[in-house]
């Protein structure tokens, strides 16, 4: 008990078999930290039909139903989105499969306007770096160019041609979604 006589509150332990008590590991947490077991860095190019400052408001529009553009359940796929300041973005996304905890993943989004952002990403299975930089080829045409850089926390990960595949499905996707909407005449924010 804390509590003295005097109504005075006992110093809490600095050292010793009481304050190491209170030190001691939660079982879920891995004892070694977080190993890294890869990491894979790869290149994704994709010609947009749209103008570069279409293509970057477009790209950098971070809001909570852009579930919406991976055709997802959104009981499934929830995001978060704090714009932190004009050129920062924090964006946490939850995906609930069949078990009671969520996967979570946290972005950190610098944008550098007029044709770059940066994205750091952190979930329970990589730590990721996207590198995003826009091209103009024409009045109507953009090229996007896409590093990324995966650090793989798990034993299970792609190779680098599965990784680059499934990068390029995804912006397949979404600029198959960003070109319906600059033809529709809407615009890019919003």
């Amino acid at each position: 008990m804390n509590d003295k006589r005097d109504g005075s509150i006992a110093p809490t332990p600095t050292r010793g078999p009481i304050f190491l008590k209170h030190l001691r590991r939660p079982r879920s947490v891995p004892q070694r930290g977080h190993r890294v077991f890869a990491t894979t860095t790869v290149r994704v190019s994709k010609v947009i039909n749209a103008p570069l400052r279409y293509v970057y408001d477009w790209s950098t529009d971070y809001r909570a139903d852009d579930w919406r553009i991976q055709h997802a359940d959104p009981a499934k796929l929830k995001f978060r989105v704090f714009p932190v300041s004009p050129h920062r973005v924090v964006r946490i996304r939850a995906f609930h499969r069949d078990s009671q905890d969520p996967e979570i993943a946290v972005d950190v989004v610098r944008l550098n306007p007029p044709a770059d952002w940066h994205t750091d990403q952190i979930d329970e299975r990589d730590r990721m770096a996207l590198d995003y930089h826009l091209v103009r080829l024409g009045p109507r045409k953009t090229r996007l160019e896409l590093y990324v850089t995966e650090r793989w926390v798990t034993r299970n990960y792609p190779t680098p041609r599965e990784l680059r595949q499934q990068v390029s499905r995804t912006w397949d996707l979404f600029s198959a979604a960003l070109e319906e909407r600059y033809r529709s005449g809407a615009p890019a924010r919003g």
